[in-house]
């Protein structure tokens, strides 16, 4: 079975005004539908850019090299990083309630 479509023109204003008398309902298939094209268009987009392409690349080159974290090393690294981190923390904590507390 072969599909058929119609290209419209629709001011915008018409589109938008069209829209708001839309359900609740139909307004989520419109969304849904919208984000799927959004992300479409973004990925081949992406695909295209040669930033992208480069940073994806510089990505598979530092995997290729072994040159990443295994998920139970990112995980000690994040608590040693908290711990490092906990005086500053709760010097932070303690200035934000002595400001609290003069605003009361």
């Amino acid at each position: 079975m072969s599909q058929t479509g119609l290209n419209l023109f629709i001011p915008m204003e018409l589109l938008i005004n069209s829209l708001n008398t839309l359900s609740l309902s139909e307004k989520r298939q419109i969304s849904q539908i919208l984000d799927e094209a959004i992300a479409q268009a973004e990925e081949e987009n992406w695909r295209e850019d040669e930033a992208s392409k480069r940073e994806i690349q510089l990505v598979r080159d530092e995997y290729t090299n072994g040159n990443y974290s295994e998920f139970s090393n990112i995980k000690e690294q994040l608590k040693q990083g908290a711990i490092k981190r906990a005086e500053r923390d709760l010097g932070l904590v303690e200035e934000w309630f002595n400001l609290e507390e003069e605003a009361c």
